[in-house]
């Protein structure tokens, strides 16, 4: 297995990064906290995973051992493929989905793809998992990664009807289509959020 890349990052999108690793461009799907670092023209490095699958060749990038590890894990799950797991992780920190894990709460886990019974068994045959293996980080706060905001634009929009998996959802995806340099506020976010949830 190719356990890590080096190389300098030669272009990026919302969906995928290419290194270029010693003149070879080199196609990574990131998890959410790889793609914040992404730094073009930047040297980075990167754990990963490749999968061999009929669709082809995939390889999959991750900031740390514990997100490969966790991505493994959700391969584990019936029916996870992983640009499904890969899907999950870009939207959502680690932590969000640990914590929605152990609580059985399905609606924080609702991105592109994942409809609410496969997030019921990914919740179902993780539990048990996690809490031997992924202890520390769920103890460690109960979503990394998110700002004071967060729970003020949420309240908003649930008051607007919005559910709070929807409401998780369109917060991600604001963060992710932002630039790396935005800095939030509340009405900013709120804003942003309530214009992804309006389009769709």
């Amino acid at each position: 297995m190719i356990n890590y890349l080096r190389g300098t990052l030669s272009s990026f999108s919302k969906e995928s990064i290419v290194l270029d690793v010693s003149g070879f461009g080199i196609e990574v799907y990131p998890t959410k906290a790889l793609l914040a670092s992404a730094v073009l023209g930047e040297e980075m490095k990167c754990h990963t995973y490749l999968q061999i699958s009929d669709a082809g060749l995939a390889m999959f990038g991750f900031a740390s051992e514990t997100e490969r590890d966790f991505f493994l894990e959700l391969l584990q799950v019936k029916t996870v493929g992983g640009k499904l797991a890969i899907t999950l992780m870009r939207y959502l920190d680690i932590g969000h989905i640990i914590e929605a894990v152990k609580n059985g709460n399905i609606s924080m886990l609702s991105v592109p793809g994942l409809g609410a019974k496969r997030a019921e068994r990914i919740c179902f045959e993780l539990k048990p998992k996690i809490e031997k293996k992924f202890a520390g980080i769920a103890a460690e706060a109960a979503s990394p990664g998110t700002t004071s905001f967060d729970s003020f634009v949420t309240d908003a929009l649930t008051g607007l009807g919005f559910s709070h998996g929807e409401c998780a959802r369109a917060i991600a995806t604001a963060k992710a289509q932002a630039d790396d340099d935005v800095q939030w506020s509340e009405e900013s976010l709120l804003m942003a959020s309530l214009s992804i949830l309006q389009r769709r």
